[in-house]
């Protein structure tokens, strides 16, 4: 039996989705790429699939962009398909169960070094935004499980303190410069130990990988042995 391999974005293919993401054809309030990749992780690791023609809509906030013509429409929703199947294939069963020192995924979280002089306040922030709005997609089971896990609230706050600037329960703790670079090292595996909890409370006691070696930080170099810094490479 055939089977086709699926095809993550190459950087041409994710220029090409962020440039129309953002441009003026689109809805104000349309998501850029990396909250777009927050909300499908969010939408991937939480309690139940979300069909398409629900989430969707919701990347071009609930209206319909203006594509300038057949073509470009369907080139557009493949890539954000494709990469929505991605990153449920990053997730799945199947890579779960070859887990190793490396985390199931990396977010995609945008580098504007360059563009903004105060870039580090804010990197990262509407990753962050994009999973609080995966998770606003089935918010009664998440704040459910928030309510009744003290490990599992934990965990969302880490993650919605880089969207907010601050601590979420106390706007005067406010999130340092330092802080965010160290919380995006660690996004990759707070966002795997809140999978891990949702399989926990649908499926029962599920059987983690611990690891050993150090994390990746953004400034260290990839692993791919690429030379570069992590954050410019599998990291951007």
């Amino acid at each position: 039996m055939f089977v086709m391999t699926l095809q993550p974005l190459d950087d041409t293919e994710f220029d090409r989705l962020d440039t129309f993401l953002m441009c003026p054809r689109t809805p104000e309030a349309t998501m850029d790429l990396e909250m777009l990749d927050g909300f499908l992780v969010a939408l991937t690791i939480g309690p139940e699939e979300v069909p398409e023609d629900e989430w969707l809509p919701a990347v071009f906030d609930g209206h319909v962009p203006e594509f300038s013509d057949q073509i470009e429409a369907d080139d557009i929703l493949d890539l954000i398909r494709r990469h929505a199947a991605t990153i449920r294939q990053a997730y799945s069963v199947k890579s779960r169960s070859n887990m190793g020192e490396e985390p199931l995924y990396y977010p995609l979280i945008l580098n504007d070094e360059g563009m903004d002089e105060k870039w580090q306040d804010t990197v990262g922030q509407y990753w962050a935004a994009g999973f609080h709005a995966g998770i606003a997609v089935r918010e009664e089971p998440w704040q459910a499980l928030m309510d009744e896990s003290d490990d599992f609230y934990d965990l969302i706050a880490k993650i919605l303190v880089v969207e907010l600037g601050h601590d979420p329960d106390n706007e005067d703790e406010k999130f340092t410069i330092k802080q965010r670079e160290e919380r995006l090292d660690e996004l990759p595996w707070l966002v795997e130990e809140l999978m891990f909890l949702w399989l926990e409370k649908k499926f029962g006691k599920v059987e983690t990988v611990k690891r050993d070696d150090a994390k990746v930080g953004r400034n260290d170099p990839c692993p791919c042995g690429s030379g570069k810094k992590f954050k410019k490479c599998h990291g951007a």
